[in-house]
């Protein structure tokens, strides 16, 4: 019973009692007065009084949501959330009592609630981009493109069509190797810390691109050049009249091609998952349109439908590429951990072999670290192998 007569008496506009005691109002407004109970700035609308809920710390700024709550004659008659939330985190609004009515007898349900909560959220969207334009003639533009989730929720991403910065949730660069799937590996990509200034995209100390190939069919050599290049790559998001879309380049329209530098050989790996050709090379050189990398310290994957190939250049001695061939998911979507950790150290013993002539630093790269096992520390020991690779004899030195 106190539960729920608290919440017939927050949106009403005079003081309640229950058992003596006062019951908190956050949302009541007085018409008559035009006075917030609790203080809240309402304004007057079409369809009555509007409290437009901003960020916590930001109150000028509408909120990045749309969930609200509707009161007639100071009782509440509706609200869009799905689950239980605060009056304190929705957009209030106290409807005109001359306009809409409530069924009879309770008075608890709107009458033509569909077509009045249609009202409700046109003059909400109206309401957030008068405060949104607002807000872009008082901020400095940097901090304006801060409010980018916010402008995407109420729909007001043309605001930034004219902004100088480029918000940083829409470009992303390579901050680590590239992998066939973020969902079962890393995120190989990350948002910059703060908003891209146009200036600098303009002069050209920063490009901006856009890559849409799938690495395990297209291969990763696009990616692996903008990893090279510092590029940033855009993902979208951002209205159609936007600056940025007639300075992003697509590599994935551009023709890439791959040069190999001093190549030795080739081999064919023959993993428990990953069965997959190796070229083996000093460096490799990408070229897309006139710019060209090249890279001496990571492998790269062609894809399945360039060739199935690795190529491999003397420094890039890991089983990394490997994450770039496979997900190792099975038919039914389930990640293999063993067989990738088993293909993977396959793959490492195979390259060592095909780049080590020198039998002890092939040995030096194979052996695991024992740093688990302190008595070892400090030891030496003399290791035999059989004719197929196998520790035959281990003696202390």
């Amino acid at each position: 019973m106190a539960d729920k007569l608290k919440t017939l008496a927050e949106g009403f506009p005079i003081p309640v009692l229950f058992n003596g005691e006062k019951l908190g109002r956050y949302a009541a407004f007085d018409v008559v007065s035009e006075r917030s109970i609790s203080g809240l700035e309402f304004v007057e609308t079409e369809i009555g009084w509007v409290h437009l809920h901003g960020i916590k710390g930001f109150s000028e700024i509408p909120c990045d949501d749309g969930y609200f709550k509707v009161y007639l004659q100071g009782l509440p008659i509706y609200e869009n959330a799905t689950w239980s939330r605060g009056v304190e985190n929705v957009h209030i609004i106290h409807l005109d009592s001359a306009r809409f009515y409530a069924r009879l007898p309770d008075r608890d349900k709107l009458i033509d609630e569909t077509e009045v909560v249609t009202l409700i959220q046109a003059v909400l969207n109206h309401l957030a981009r008068q405060r949104l334009v607002a807000l872009k003639d008082s901020m400095e533009p940097e901090a304006f493109v801060e409010t980018f989730e916010t402008l995407k929720f109420w729909k007001c991403l043309d605001l930034l069509n004219d902004v100088g910065f480029l918000p940083k949730q829409v470009v992303e660069f390579i901050d680590s190797y590239p992998v066939c799937s973020t969902e079962v590996y890393a995120p190989f990509t990350v948002h910059p810390e703060k908003p891209v200034s146009r200036s600098v995209i303009v002069g050209r100390k920063v490009e901006v691109v856009d890559i849409d190939d799938d690495i395990q069919y297209d291969g990763a050599a696009r990616y692996m050049f903008a990893w090279m290049r510092d590029a940033l790559i855009y993902r979208g998001n951002l209205d159609k009249g936007h600056w940025i879309h007639s300075m992003v380049r697509c590599l994935s329209a551009e023709e890439v091609t791959v040069e190999l530098v001093n190549e030795t050989h080739s081999a064919s790996f023959h993993g428990s998952w990953v069965w997959v050709n190796v070229d083996f090379c000093d460096a490799y050189r990408i070229k897309v349109g006139s710019d060209v990398v090249e890279i001496f310290d990571h492998a790269y994957y062609q894809g399945s439908d360039n060739g199935d190939t690795v190529v491999m250049p003397r420094g890039g001695r890991s089983s990394s590429v490997i994450e770039q061939v496979a997900t190792f998911k099975s038919e039914y979507d389930d990640y293999q951990q063993a067989t990738h950790d088993d293909d993977c150290n396959a793959f490492f013993s195979f390259v060592v072999a095909n780049t080590t002539s020198d039998p002890a630093e092939a040995m030096g790269q194979l052996l695991p670290e024992f740093t688990g096992c302190p008595s070892l520390f400090g030891k030496a020991f003399v290791v035999s192998l059989d004719d197929n690779g196998k520790v035959a004899s281990v003696l202390a030195a």
